[in-house]
């Protein structure tokens, strides 16, 4: 009986695989749509020193519409569309589910942008993507690098991306759109290309609608605010179930971390609608997860007005790497920055979908969401699956399995069952589809944490320790004076405490004050000569003073340490290659992929030793796996063009860029081939970024430059409007 069940299921399966793919396809187009605008304008040409330099304000906001037509990039199959904003930081402007016509995330269908961002201009609705210091960041209301693919098992893609300048990180996210799936996918690919440690900052924006008596679907236990206080989650503590919309009627605007249970998952349903949305992702690559509700009396009702023209009001449900969006109080807590490490990669992934017709859900998985409602001494389970389904529904009794059912189901195409349950433990009841692909736990205790919320009262803030953390903290969200000042606070109680000693000799790198980065970085090695940190800024800091053997020394050291590891290696490829060593430059290279096999900067100098070593298969190999890592790399498309001697390689290579500040993009590219010695090709690079004054500057700087003092007055003539150095390789 065993094998027939096992044979059956086998079958069912097979059966509807062609069944579901029958017909199915995806698509992805281009095209343009009017939307009534409202401008931004006015770009400050006063420079904004501090955490948004080297970025300038928009300070000119419209009161009237007007129409403007956007670029759109539109993904589709049988079951959904999805509409991305290439011109608009690359937001997903909206999600339909196509049998209801419903959004299943908030679109706005005017674009109101409104003085709320790092620069000033913001819209709502959508998911906005965000990487790098704190949320809408430089690029959320600006052009961003795209481009739009069909892969080859019959999914569409868009890929989107832009270089941040304020970490000196370029950053993508793949939207893929499967052919049976009724969820979309986004995929996070993050890389510190800066030698140094970088703050680290990333969550996802995601705009619905409160109308149709909302319930946000989060488990929990407690929330956490922005400053690392907490509270109890979902009945807080005047008794009010605050994961209802309509509950939060008090005070003003919310922001609730939701914490305290293990789940994947989180969402929203409209139950007037009887829709809702979810978020799916393995927890161990987002584990945050946010609720932000603007003030339901006018002072956030407002908003609804400010933002948009006809849809209403809105509200956010967020994810992101860390468990809370940490301001300057949370360093007392448990809940603190982090740092993203020199020359390393983060990626994750995330699904989106629609829930449709379970009146409520309970739990969700990849395959889709679930609800468990009680009735009598019965429960009705009700699945929405995502995609298509062949598989067993078993319940359970604790440990002991009362009742199974075979269920073969499309995407989309709802399951409801009513199974009785007399005499069983509402606590005790287990719910399964595929066995781990999806389940559901009765009991509230299941997936509860124990992680501390608090710090321990007597631990001593002013000890070189907690002074270090401090600094730490404050260079981990760009403020590098107050970080200065407390890592200086805790050398003076503990003048040799290693931790801070390197962090001092990387601040110190930031300042270009590569004398005393030695210094700081000397002293830590006179106290440990093996430490990971402080001979990778020893390195980093001889390297910048000319002193090559010492800055070897330091890089080949700390390659033993597991945290620089990939990083060392890969400056002392990037030192090879300045030298002519294109063998050296290779074996390094290659160490440093085994490291991280997507380590953008590696594979650009293995690139370049493959070509000037004459090894064109080689090259392409190597080619084609940047690609693979980096769909918008400029480096590729340059290369590309290198290898094809393409006479048009100037124009051809600034016409690929798309995004907001194309000749920053240059500019990166032309100061990492001077890095590496080959000049020729920087040279290359900065005429194509034409008569900006940083780049003719550069130019002229370059060994070899015959027209220096031409190209020095051509830029002295130009306009220094917008034009805010703040390369360590140009300033």
């Amino acid at each position: 009986m065993k094998r027939l069940a096992t044979c059956v299921a086998i079958m069912s399966a097979c059966c509807i695989a062609p069944l579901a793919a029958q017909g199915s396809r995806a698509t992805v187009r281009e095209y343009d749509r009017v939307f009534p605008t409202y401008p931004f304008s006015d770009p400050n040409p006063i420079p904004v020193v501090g955490r948004i330099y080297p970025y300038f304000r928009f300070d000119g906001f419209a009161s009237r519409s007007e129409p403007r037509s956007w670029k759109v990039v539109e993904l589709e199959n049988d079951y959904i569309k999805v509409m991305i904003l290439p011109e608009i930081g690359g937001k997903i402007w909206n999600a339909v589910e196509k049998r209801t016509g419903r959004s299943f995330i908030y679109f706005n269908q005017a674009v109101k942008f409104r003085d709320i961002a790092m620069r000033g201009p913001w819209t709502s609705g959508g998911i906005e993507a965000n990487y790098g210091i704190i949320g809408h960041t430089p690029n959320v209301a600006n052009p961003v690098d795209y481009v739009t693919r069909t892969n080859p098992d019959g999914s569409v893609s868009c890929v989107i991306g832009a270089l941040d300048l304020l970490t000196r990180t370029p950053w993508r996210l793949e939207v893929r759109l499967g052919r049976d799936d009724a969820a979309f996918s986004t995929t996070s690919f993050w890389y510190n290309a800066s030698p140094v440690e970088q703050p680290y900052y990333s969550w996802m924006n995601v705009g619905i609608t409160v109308r149709g008596n909302l319930q946000y679907v989060y488990p929990g236990t407690s929330q956490l605010g922005h400053a690392g206080e907490h509270g109890p989650w979902p009945i807080n503590a005047s008794g009010r179930d605050v994961s209802w919309y309509k509950n939060n009627d008090f005070g003003g605007p919310k922001s609730y971390h939701v914490f305290g249970q293990e789940t994947d998952f989180f969402g929203a349903y409209w139950h007037d609608d009887d829709f809702g949305m979810v978020r799916y992702a393995p927890r161990d690559e987002k584990a945050g997860k946010k609720i932000w509700i603007w003030g339901l009396s006018r002072q956030g009702m407002i908003w609804e007005q400010l933002l948009t023209d006809t849809d209403g009001q809105y509200s956010e449900v967020q994810s992101g790497r860390l468990f809370n969006q940490s301001a300057e109080g949370s360093t007392f807590t448990p809940f603190k920055h982090r740092g993203f490490a020199p020359h390393t990669v983060d990626r994750w992934t995330e699904y989106w979908y629609p829930v449709v017709g379970t009146r409520g859900f309970v739990t969700a998985s990849r395959i889709g969401a679930l609800n468990v409602a009680p009735l009598g001494d019965r429960i009705v389970v009700t699945l929405s699956p995502v995609v298509p389904v062949a598989d067993t529904l078993a319940v359970y009794d604790g440990s002991r399995r009362i009742y199974t059912k075979f269920v073969t189901r499309k995407a989309l195409a709802l399951y409801t069952d009513t199974v009785p349950v007399g005499g069983v433990a509402r606590d005790s009841l287990r719910i399964t589809v595929g066995g781990d692909l999806l389940e559901y736990r009765a009991g509230t205790r299941d997936g509860a944490l124990s992680r501390p919320l608090d710090a321990p009262a007597a631990f001593d803030w002013g000890s070189a320790y907690g002074l270090y953390l401090r600094g730490k903290e404050w260079l981990r969200q760009r403020e590098y004076d107050s970080a200065r000042v407390y890592l200086d606070r805790s050398l003076v109680r503990e003048a040799h405490y290693v931790p801070a000693l390197a962090d001092r000799a990387m601040l110190a790198i930031r300042a270009m004050e590569y004398d005393t980065a030695r210094r700081f970085a000397l002293t830590a090695l006179s106290v440990d000569t093996y430490d990971g940190a402080a001979n990778y800024y020893y390195g980093l800091a001889n390297r910048r003073l000319g002193k090559l053997t010492d800055a070897k020394d330091g890089f080949e050291i700390a390659a033993s340490s597991p945290e620089f590891r990939g990083a060392a290696w890969t400056e002392l490829a990037r030192l090879a290659a300045a030298r002519g060593d294109y063998t050296a430059a290779a074996r390094y290279a290659e160490k440093a992929l085994g490291a991280e096999s997507a380590n953008l900067d590696a594979l650009g100098v293995a690139i370049l030793a493959a070509r000037h070593r004459g090894d064109g298969a080689a090259r392409d190999r190597l080619l084609d796996r940047l690609e693979a890592s980096d769909a918008l790399s400029h480096q590729a498309r340059l290369e590309r063009l290198l290898a094809a001697r393409d006479p048009a390689l100037t124009m051809k290579l600034a016409r690929g860029i798309r995004s907001e500040l194309p000749e920053q993009v240059l500019l990166d590219l032309a100061v990492w081939y001077t890095g590496v010695g080959d000049l020729d090709v920087a040279r290359q690079v900065l005429e194509a970024a034409g008569d900006q004054p940083e780049a003719l500057y550069l130019r002229a700087s370059l060994p070899g430059a015959a027209d220096s003092d031409s190209l020095v007055a051509r830029a002295n003539w130009l306009s220094p409007r917008l034009v805010f150095p703040f390369r360590p390789e140009v300033v």
